[in-house]
């Protein structure tokens, strides 16, 4: 019988190397430790995995700066009156009444505050942002309320 001890899955090139493409860090330690190429092989595979992990944090930065609120050129802003088509429509589907428009600023974003008034007598305020053709927000109670709370809005 030979005394020969048997490497496990992570001690062998293959594994190692699977290693290194799914979970690169343990692959680089089990590369350094195991020492199954020669130094300068490891030296190299250890540059190309840093030049790639450096080069994905730099995309990433650049992918989250270019999309989303931040860039303002590629956003369209809805209009006060494509607002209020939109509310005209909206209150048309439900029974409603439109009554007033307002625009207020809030936080550097205008919103389009309308007042509407339903069959039963209740009013409602409804808000659109500049940023998205739909309804922020809508609240609705008793007149004399939603009234006093469209007065106090600036």
């Amino acid at each position: 019988m030979e005394n020969q001890t048997e490497l496990k899955w992570y001690q062998k090139p293959a594994g190692v190397i699977i290693l290194l493409i799914f979970f690169f860090p343990v692959g680089l330690y089990l590369m350094w430790k195991n020492e199954l190429w020669t130094k300068q092989t490891r030296w190299i595979v250890t540059g190309v995995l840093a030049l790639i992990v450096i080069a994905n944090a730099g995309n990433d930065k650049n992918s989250s700066s270019n999309s989303g609120v931040g860039s303002d050129s590629k956003i369209t802003k809805v209009t006060v009156s494509e607002a209020e088509a939109f509310m005209q429509n909206r209150c048309n589907s439900t029974n409603q009444t439109l009554m007033k428009k307002k625009s207020v600023n809030f936080n550097g974003t205008k919103l389009y505050m309308f007042l509407s008034v339903a069959e039963n007598g209740y009013v409602c305020i409804s808000s659109v942002s500049e940023n998205a053709l739909e309804v922020l927000a809508a609240d609705c109670g008793p007149s004399e309320i939603k009234i006093e709370e469209w007065n106090a809005v600036n």
